[in-house]
């Protein structure tokens, strides 16, 4: 039993240190507001290692790409373009002052990146209900991260194993007969659909 659990072991060791070879197992980690840049620090805590900050440069490079191809999504150019008008700060009482200026110094101003302005914020708990991709997905996250929030929806959006892509696809075949095999592949990926929410309920609260 012992020589299994070490030739085990070993697997684990060996493939757990090919993680940090994906660039976007590290963007991953990163954007997981819980974590941030935290796992790239010293034993303190307090600066990135320098093998850190050759994970950081990968997950920027990464980054600038998708940010240079990605676009702002409507609703916020709307309210970039075309907002209500703002009170004058001298109509509005100490409370609603200190609010707005907290307001302020939360929003992106748009001079600055979006990514270095979250990595310098730093981690925050969730609640145990909440996953970092609902906390990306939250409105308040969408507007102060416009495109950075597209990135990590993407991102952790992908599957941690892929068990599950490979029962869709064995299922796919056996909705397929020999006699069915014109059956077009948006059909295909609706019948697929339909049944993994049939099976997890969603089509109930759908309706």
């Amino acid at each position: 039993m012992l020589p299994r659990l070490l030739r085990a072991k070993k697997k684990l060791v060996k493939y757990a240190a090919k993680l940090d070879d994906s660039p976007y197992y590290l963007v991953a980690r990163i954007l997981d507001p819980e974590c941030r840049t935290a796992f790239l620090k010293d034993k303190d805590k307090i600066k990135i290692t320098l093998e850190g900050e050759k994970k950081l440069y990968v997950v920027r490079k990464l980054w600038e790409r998708f940010r240079d191809k990605a676009s702002l999504p409507a609703s916020y150019e709307t309210v970039e373009k075309s907002g209500p008008a703002l009170e004058s700060t001298e109509q509005l009482s100490a409370f609603h002052k200190a609010r707005r200026q907290h307001i302020k110094e939360q929003t992106r101003p748009q001079s600055q990146d979006e990514f270095d302005n979250y990595i310098g914020e730093n981690p925050i708990p969730l609640d145990s209900r909440t996953t970092s991709l609902q906390w990306w997905n939250l409105p308040l996250q969408r507007t102060r991260f416009p495109r950075l929030s597209q990135l990590a929806i993407e991102v952790l959006s992908i599957p941690g194993m892929s068990d599950k892509p490979e029962r869709v696809f064995s299922g796919a075949r056996r909705r397929v007969p020999w006699d069915r095999t014109r059956t077009s592949p948006q059909i295909l990926e609706e019948t697929e659909c339909l049944k993994d929410w049939t099976d997890h309920g969603i089509l109930g609260i759908l309706l």
